[in-house]
């Protein structure tokens, strides 16, 4: 099924007096790791600069409770700073991977895949009692593998 999925991919190159058409498939997960990069590096950063102000709203109470629904704040209460600061120049990174990939640029699927590897990396760092993030290793794996088998479209 991978060789008839690659083999599609280089028939697409071809087409087009040479010209190089991008996969519906390719530029889904491109959009979708582009998004999801500028979401999560603005939310990030976002809450790295205002993290001591959340501090010391909830500073009298580890739980919150929304709609009936109680909270557990002490993690992110309890976080070092830096954390949402790794996490959000990280999710800047692999943005650019994105980006780059999305202009057929070979660098771009690097800086995604080591973004996401130290992504993973963080979270074990600053959060060492959480389990290991098995659903995120999978979804990242998943995408370097897409990406990956599609490097023959990318130039240097």
């Amino acid at each position: 099924m991978m060789e008839e999925f690659t083999k599609s991919l280089e028939q697409k190159e071809n087409q087009e007096n040479g010209k190089i058409t991008r996969p519906n498939l390719l530029a889904l997960f491109l959009i979708l790791s582009m998004v999801n990069g500028v979401l999560s590096s603005i939310s990030n950063l976002m809450i790295y600069g205002m993290v001591d102000a959340f501090r010391e709203v909830f500073a009298e109470q580890d739980v919150m409770k929304v709609m009936g629904v109680e909270i557990d704040l002490s993690l992110f209460l309890n976080t070092d700073k830096n954390f949402f600061l790794f996490q959000g120049v990280l999710y800047l990174l692999s943005f650019s991977g994105a980006l780059l990939m999305w202009n057929y640029k070979k660098i771009g699927f690097h800086f995604y895949t080591l973004s996401q590897i130290l992504l993973l990396i963080v979270v074990k760092v600053y959060l060492p009692d959480l389990p290991f993030p098995l659903l995120d290793f999978i979804t990242t794996a998943f995408f370097v593998m897409v990406y990956a088998k599609n490097l023959s479209l990318m130039r240097k």
